[in-house]
């Protein structure tokens, strides 16, 4: 498993090249990613919690970092 803080800095290195970036926090636990197409994409943010491997794996997918 992969801590929270840990997938973040991951989709900032990887979602540059895609055109992702990181827009602001959201008023509950959530960072919100944008593309250079405008779409948003909310991910949720943790800390030092584990982040669980399914949701992990669908945010990969759904943001196409992968």
């Amino acid at each position: 498993m992969v801590k929270s803080s840990e997938f973040h800095r991951s989709i900032r290195k990887k979602g540059k090249k895609r055109g992702w970036y990181w827009t602001k926090e959201s008023e509950g636990s959530h960072r919100i990613y944008k593309d250079k197409n405008g779409i948003r994409y909310p991910v949720p943010y943790h800390g030092a919690k584990e982040m669980d491997e399914g949701l992990r794996k669908k945010i990969i997918r759904d943001m196409e970092l992968e």
